[in-house]
């Protein structure tokens, strides 16, 4: 139960995020409202899936190991562990935190040096 509380209220944080994203505004200054609600418009339909799949994975992660016996062609002989699909989903949740993270960091080394 834990770990539905923390994985939804990380997905939360990049909802609020995408949000101040859309509240600052274009990100240059010539750019046409247009082109920055179309970006958001594929940002946003982007994360939504990426939470959907992780999310899944996260809280759904027995079922869906269990579920994939028997795939077409016999490519899946057996059931995954539960526990591996759980951490393939918290994987898929924070990479995006992990890339800005990384790309925060280097955009920072820049200015400085």
């Amino acid at each position: 139960m834990l770990s539905k509380i923390i994985s939804l209220l990380i997905a939360m944080s990049y909802l609020v995020a995408l949000i101040l994203i859309f509240w600052a505004g274009p990100a240059r200054e010539g750019a046409a409202r247009n082109e920055h609600f179309e970006a958001l418009f594929y940002c946003s339909g982007g994360l939504i899936i990426w939470l959907a799949v992780s999310l899944g994975c996260i809280w759904w992660g027995e079922e869906l190991g269990e579920g994939l016996i028997g795939a077409k062609y016999g490519l899946v002989s057996a059931s995954s562990p539960g526990w591996a699909v759980k951490l393939i989903g918290w994987l898929l949740l924070l990479v995006p935190a992990v890339i800005a993270c990384y790309v925060r960091m280097q955009g920072g080394n820049r200015a400085g040096g």
